[in-house]
């Protein structure tokens, strides 16, 4: 009978710590890494680059928004799992001032036509080959992809973040600056 009962304690604290465990898990995917940037604090750099309607957009078009701006190719897997969720922040808070802009490494017929079949509702400039030495000066010393810029309304660099950001790491960022969620 002992056996039995040591049984079901054995697998009730095995479930809790399974359990304790993967929420400890989620909670660090939210987690945005801090990771000692130059850039940080900086005034973004100035730049312009053709978008996908062969206009010529300059970064100062957005001044006094808060932007997200993305390096990404269509052949880099998590950027391409990013965007859906881009897609979905710039629905949801592009009237309180928040404006994601696209950075493509990659050739304008790539672009265009994943642009199109996603729905890309924000602006995608073509950066193609120079925009690796775009992205390092807005602090990507390495050319990891995906790379994510967050400049605040003064124009200045307050986070840079190699690889994947989720919806939620992007709506923390956003929450910490004024956008209400």
């Amino acid at each position: 009978m002992k056996n039995p009962i040591l049984f079901i304690v054995a697998i009730v604290i095995a479930s809790s710590s399974g359990f304790a465990l993967q929420r400890y898990l989620d909670h660090k995917q939210i987690q945005i890494p801090v990771e000692n940037n130059p850039a940080i604090g900086n005034q973004r750099p100035e730049f312009a680059a053709m978008d996908l309607d062969d206009q010529l957009r300059n970064i100062k078009e957005w001044d006094g928004k808060l932007i997200l701006l993305n390096f990404w190719a269509t052949w880099c897997p998590p950027c391409k799992k990013e965007i859906p969720d881009f897609i979905e922040l710039q629905q949801e808070y592009g009237d309180q001032g928040f404006q994601i802009i696209g950075i493509a490494i990659d050739n304008k017929e790539a672009i265009a036509e994943y642009a199109e079949r996603m729905g890309i509702n924000y602006p995608t400039l073509l950066a193609e080959i120079e925009g690796v030495g775009l992205a390092k000066r807005f602090g990507n010393g390495i050319g990891v992809l995906p790379y994510t810029v967050i400049i605040d309304r003064k124009g200045e660099i307050s986070y840079t973040i190699k690889g994947e950001l989720s919806k939620i790491q992007a709506e923390d960022l956003l929450q910490k600056h004024g956008i209400n969620l």
